[in-house]
């Protein structure tokens, strides 16, 4: 069984990273360290500054915790931090998201275009 929770410093009005438990270890990772969380099969993978973290918990159980205004669900198998994102590619589809220093991309498919450009532009 998974239990999560986002912390933050008292003084701060945005958390400052999400503890995640699982029957393996407690992971603490910082929410500016993570460009996008992608699922495949239930379970998640972090792709962070420090690397790729895969945890078993569905990606629907993440987004429910983690704040909306810096999490924006891209694709049904996507979960991206809105101020990590560099570019927007909508040459190609679907569309791809690059991030600041990270060579991975993750996707924008065609059902969620209208929600997420409109989480970026807020």
């Amino acid at each position: 069984m998974s239990t999560f929770s986002i912390t933050g410093h008292k003084d701060s009005p945005q958390p400052s990273y999400c503890q995640i438990t699982t029957a393996k270890g407690v992971y603490n990772i910082p929410l500016d360290d993570i460009f996008f969380i992608e699922c495949h099969q239930k379970k998640s993978f972090v792709h962070t500054k420090n690397g790729i973290l895969i945890l078993p918990v569905p990606l629907y159980r993440l987004k429910d915790v983690l704040p909306a205004s810096l999490f924006q669900q891209s694709h049904r198998s996507f979960l991206v931090h809105l101020k990590n994102i560099s570019h927007i590619d909508k040459q190609k589809d679907p569309w791809t998201i690059s991030f600041f220093g990270y060579q991975e991309h993750a996707f924008i498919s065609r059902s969620f275009r209208q929600q997420f450009m409109q989480a970026v532009s807020d």
